[in-house]
């Protein structure tokens, strides 16, 4: 006899296998609820997702190559270069007087950015057969560098400050905080329906599993690697014009503390570090959790560094429980490099 019970509990223990840091999530937050002293006042839920907006728009960005088994370490740089970029543009540029067009141009420039290095970053993975932890290592490295030089050169201080107040509404200042969250949602439906209704979502996932089969396919290998590397890098360049209108000032160093916590929202949440599974949807559950312990630490008054640890474990946990989880489900994963192709 059917039993609507029995379906029921098999669709949620399907739910919790494909996706198990959503139950970690679910208690947790009952125990922030429950345990971290001004955590359900209005203004830090307020907090807690604006800071997770910008990180998900730069998580998005970066699921997509993790999803090729790649990884793109320029991405800090880019959100750094493109924060001080973008407000010299507004601050300091012939065109500050006029932020009507200052702010277009300034985010433009940031976003340019972002697809400029994204461009470089794919070209090098699939035209010189770099891998991608080589390739976006030497571009975080330059970039970054160019960042720090750049604002060493017309400003005296680390920070570019002076931007237009009406910048700050994109950052979610006073009653426009919603702003920045509609932006991110609209960004990770965007990445959602490429990876799951598109041809160059399944394509995304062939090649993860096995670029060399999928090449041997006809699939567009480089030609959607490329995509993948420059969708990292406008992903980056936006949450760059987020994070500076948030913080008020372009700043060299707006990168430097970002990047773990990326990849931790990225591997925590569920996508495979060997390429082909896993998703947006699992990267979103893993900024909720991981914007999550940190608001409630910085409650709690746990220093950065104590973080950094409680951090380096999860991604440490998550990678052993994902591969255990697909050596006992006897799925076989092959690392998907660009260039094996």
């Amino acid at each position: 006899m059917h039993n609507p019970s029995s379906d029921c509990q098999r669709k949620v223990w399907s739910i919790f296998r494909e996706m198990p840091i959503l139950p970690l999530l679910i208690v947790s937050f009952l125990g922030a609820i429950a345990g971290v002293p001004y955590f359900c006042t209005v203004g830090n839920l307020r907090n807690y997702l604006l800071q997770s907006s910008d990180l998900l728009i730069i998580s998005c960005g970066l699921t997509f190559v993790v999803l090729n088994g790649g990884i793109d370490f320029s991405i800090t740089s880019i959100l750094t270069l493109g924060s001080v970029a973008g407000a010299y543009v507004m601050a300091l540029s012939p065109l500050a007087a006029t932020p009507a067009l200052s702010i277009p141009v300034a985010i433009a420039v940031m976003m340019g950015i972002g697809l400029l290095v994204g461009m470089v970053n794919g070209l090098a993975v699939t035209q010189l057969k770099m891998p991608s932890f080589v390739a976006t290592l030497a571009t975080q490295l330059v970039v970054g560098g160019l960042a720090v030089q750049f604002t060493s050169m017309v400003s005296a201080t680390s920070s570019i400050a002076g931007l237009p107040e009406v910048f700050f509404v994109l950052g979610g200042e006073g009653r426009f905080f919603f702003v920045p969250i509609l932006i991110a949602v609209a960004v990770w439906l965007f990445s959602w329906w490429l990876l799951e209704r598109t041809l160059f979502g399944q394509w995304v996932y062939a090649i993860g599993v096995n670029p060399k089969a999928s090449f041997i396919s006809g699939l567009p290998v480089k030609r959607t690697i490329v995509g993948l590397m420059v969708l990292s890098g406008v992903c980056a360049g936006l949450a760059s014009v987020i994070a500076t209108a948030r913080n008020g000032v372009g700043m060299s160093s707006l990168g430097d503390k970002m990047f773990l916590t990326t990849i931790a929202s990225v591997i925590v949440g569920g996508t495979n570090t060997s390429g082909g599974h896993g998703g947006v949807m699992h990267t979103l559950l893993g900024v909720l959790f991981i914007t999550l312990l940190n608001n409630a630490l910085n409650l709690l008054g746990v220093g950065w560094y104590t973080m950094m640890i409680v951090l380096g474990g999860l991604i440490l946990l998550s990678a052993m429980s994902t591969h255990l989880l697909n050596s006992r489900a006897g799925w076989t994963w092959k690392k998907g490099q660009a260039s094996d192709v």
